[in-house]
């Protein structure tokens, strides 16, 4: 009989074992009561982040409102308009009579020179060319006697700080391709170009 009850009580000892050790597991993996580093309390849920508030853009509400407009570069402001100049402004065309061309040529060739000089220098020098332009773009035709008087003429003229162009022909009608036609000089202020130019003839 007490063999039977140690059986019976040993039987029980092992079965409490067990029952303890599977609500010890059961426990564990709740996590309620024994959540690693927890101290047996219940975790809060975390918080949810506030959503940012976006910046408005420079300009306020209506640049804000503009969406992709709003990201768009601004323009660059409009050049301010040319200072009146102290005197008259001018372009000279010298046109190189030694090689004989015909008033239809010759009036084709001035029109290749300030052309020419135009698209060369006015975006780098707008205020010289808006103030000719105000003044009427005022453009004189002068004789030069020969290809080698032009080259002189451009020499003085840009050692004094003016622009110029000269057109070397295409040789379609009249003179040799690469003859050099017409000589622009400027725009610049008359008295400027009068040092250079003055003793010239007018065509």
């Amino acid at each position: 009989m007490a063999s039977a009850e140690g059986v019976v009580g040993g039987l029980l000892k092992f079965l409490g074992g067990v029952a303890v050790g599977w609500a010890l597991h059961a426990m564990a993996g709740d996590g309620s009561l024994l959540g690693g580093g927890g101290g047996g309390k219940k975790a809060k849920p975390a918080a949810k982040a506030k959503p940012k508030k976006r910046g408005v853009p420079v300009g306020g509400a209506k640049a804000a409102a503009g969406g992709a407009a709003a990201a768009a570069p601004a323009r660059k402001p409009r050049a301010a308009a040319a200072a009146a100049p102290r005197e008259e402004l001018k372009m000279v065309l010298c046109v190189n009579t030694g090689l004989g061309m015909g008033k239809g040529k010759i009036g084709a060739q001035c029109a290749h020179a300030a052309v020419g000089i135009m698209a060369r220098y006015a975006a780098r020098h707008a205020a010289p060319f808006r103030q000719w332009e105000a003044c009427g773009q005022p453009k004189i035709a002068l004789k030069a006697k020969d290809e080698q008087e032009m080259a002189q003429l451009a020499a003085k003229a840009q050692a004094a700080g003016l622009m110029t162009y000269t057109v070397a022909d295409a040789g379609r009608t009249q003179i040799a391709a690469g003859s050099h036609t017409v000589l622009a000089i400027g725009p610049a202020p008359k008295s400027e170009i009068d040092a250079i130019t003055g003793h010239l003839s007018l065509m």
